[in-house]
């Protein structure tokens, strides 16, 4: 499958505006992640700030439906290594930087809060203080997207270790096991 230099462009500029922030990212750092020149990302990008624009988020596709709800947490964790692993962009990393970088960061965080609560609640089991769990949720798995990308930490752990412990903290809150309020 061949892909287009736009296409090129646009996920290397994805995954730097993702793991620094789009005041920290340059187009020279765009063109030597992309294996283009300066010259070429501008021309298919037009600019930094159109090149960010375009390289919003994308969401991951859904999980697979086949997943027992009691695996969850563990498919959740994975996922966000998988997608270390293979280096593409992490939407929960890069929601973050969006909000910071953001003109208006209040609205970005409105329209980030709809998301999860529109994408994450059908995942979770139903029940007590669904909204603060979703939230809760989200806060668990931009900690481990963050804590991966961003600061590189666990960088010598099994990936076994991580989906493990850390897809058992995602699984209780999901469960409703662990929520706000509970002691």
């Amino acid at each position: 499958m061949k892909t287009n230099s736009r296409d090129v462009v646009l996920d290397a500029a994805r995954r730097l505006f993702a793991e620094r922030g789009y005041p920290y990212v340059t187009i020279r750092q765009i063109a030597a992640e992309s294996g283009l020149s300066a010259s070429m990302v501008m021309k298919v990008g037009g600019s930094k700030a159109k090149l960010y624009e375009d390289a919003a988020p994308t969401m991951p596709p859904p999980f697979d439906p086949n997943i027992p709800h009691s695996r969850l947490g563990e498919a959740w964790a994975q996922r966000v290594l998988d997608r270390r692993q293979s280096g593409a962009a992490e939407p929960w990393v890069q929601a973050v930087f969006r909000t910071a970088d953001a003109p208006d960061p209040q609205a970005e965080r409105e329209e980030f809060r709809a998301w999860a609560l529109e994408h994450v609640t059908p995942l979770i089991e139903p029940g007590d203080e669904l909204e603060s769990r979703v939230e809760l949720l989200a806060c668990l798995v931009i900690g481990l997207a963050i804590g991966l990308r961003t600061q590189r930490l666990l960088a010598d752990t099994e990936d076994e270790w991580i989906v493990r412990n850390y897809g058992r903290l995602i699984q209780l809150v999901s469960e409703g096991s662990a929520k706000p309020g509970s002691s």
